[in-house]
């Protein structure tokens, strides 16, 4: 049976609209330079997704003695499907678009020689401002 909490969405759409939005704001506020700006931006787009989204600011429990390196850690570089990540797991826009704003970042920051690290960079981050929302 399908998750109700979960819609379906043209990809198309969440990559022209949703994505572009929120990296280009994330890119307004973000600072420093290779993965530390990757981090900076998942730690921007979080808290944009929080000012933007009435359903990110749902009280989360933060795994217990998780740090946002091993969840990040998680994230595996193809789309993950709902509820298989971390990124899942956190109230919002969803994993997926995560993972796509992780991939733009990275692109923008000409980090496509290794992606995999680029999006646990951003992953990273963004985790980071989640333990922060959570009180760790």
């Amino acid at each position: 049976m399908p998750d109700p909490s979960l819609i379906a969405v043209r990809t198309e759409v969440v990559l022209d609209v949703l994505v572009g939005s929120l990296h280009d704001a994330a890119a307004e506020r973000a600072q420093g330079e290779g993965l530390e700006w990757l981090e900076s931006m998942g730690w921007h787009a979080r808290a944009l997704e929080l000012e933007r989204f009435a359903a990110a600011r749902v009280p989360m429990e933060w795994p217990a003695g998780a740090a946002a390196e091993e969840l990040a850690a998680q994230e595996p570089l193809e789309r993950p499907a709902p509820g298989t990540t971390p990124s899942w797991s956190v109230a919002g826009p969803g994993g997926h678009v995560r993972h796509y704003l992780a991939l733009r970042a990275a692109h923008a920051h000409g980090r496509p020689e290794d992606p995999l690290a680029a999006k646990r960079a951003w992953m990273t981050g963004f985790f980071r401002h989640c333990g922060e929302e959570a009180g760790r």
